[in-house]
């Protein structure tokens, strides 16, 4: 499990963990009412962080919240984290609530909850990369689905069938419509051609980075996919802050394509690679 930073910020302070305290009538706590954002750093700096912080004032802009503090404010809080909490490399969440409430529904969006913290960045297995990954398919479609909120509801309560399962996240379908992974952007390949949910889906950083990066050789398509685009594909793949492109080849007991990684996943996978690692 990836050890967590001794030092938090909470509200105006960077204090340690034990020390940092949210009211209990939070209503973030109380009603989930919270957005959030997540990256990683590469080198020990964080990466893409304009975008990041770009994506979590849309976030808070739907839940008709504001983020307290300029992005450059918020740079120089999370490079002291860093530096106080030392990781080899680390994972970077800024979540932001609506604060607190008198009445556990009202609240004042002046007066929010504004909190990041540091994890060590976990290691994703190398298993994934090579032979590729399992998704469950679940008939869920996110509330705010365009927004980052706090509500893993869906995913928390599949996380034992999904580590039972050998499986790396869930694949969202509403009606036959797919969507997104729960923590992850999805993406379909057929004869050549990338296809990507074009509404109704969160924007992914490093999917969009990916998808720039694919544009240069590949056609891509932002359309409805739905589960029969799925079951169909030639190869499919995820992208996600803290995984990179990682490839799919079943979807619960189906195999898609062959059931190996496929060329053009291969080849997004080495262009992202270098294209952020350098490598």
């Amino acid at each position: 499990m990836a050890t967590r930073g001794e030092y938090v910020y909470l509200n105006g302070s960077i204090v340690r963990a034990e020390e940092a305290a949210i009211s209990p009538f939070d209503v973030g706590l109380l009603r989930g009412y919270a957005v959030f954002d997540l990256l990683q750093t590469i080198g020990g700096a964080p990466y893409m962080l304009a975008e990041h912080l770009e994506r979590l004032r849309s976030s808070a802009e739907t839940l008709g919240l504001t983020v307290p503090l300029s992005d450059a404010e918020i740079e120089s809080i999370i490079l002291e984290m860093l530096g106080r909490n030392a990781h080899a490399e680390a994972t970077v969440r800024i979540v932001l609530t609506g604060g607190d409430s008198p009445d556990s529904m009202h609240f004042d969006p002046s007066t929010p909850t504004f909190l990041i913290v540091t994890h060590e960045l976990f290691d994703v297995p190398a298993s994934f990369y090579e032979t590729g990954a399992k998704l469950l398919a679940v008939e869920h479609r996110r509330e705010f689905p365009e927004a980052k909120t706090t509500n893993y509801l869906t995913w928390l309560r599949n996380h034992a069938r999904i580590d039972s399962e050998g499986a790396l996240d869930l694949l969202y379908h509403d009606r036959g419509v797919v969507s997104e992974a729960a923590t992850a952007s999805f993406y379909v390949v057929k004869d050549g051609r990338i296809l990507a949910p074009g509404s109704g889906v969160l924007w992914g950083t490093v999917g969009s980075r990916v998808l720039d990066l694919a544009r240069e050789v590949y056609e891509v398509v932002l359309c409805e996919v739905t589960m029969d685009d799925v079951l169909g594909a030639d190869e499919c793949f995820l992208t996600s802050s803290v995984r990179d492109v990682v490839p799919i080849v079943r979807i619960d007991d189906e195999t898609i394509g062959d059931g190996s990684v496929g060329p053009v996943t291969r080849d997004l996978m080495a262009r992202y690679r270098r294209h952020a690692h350098g490598g």
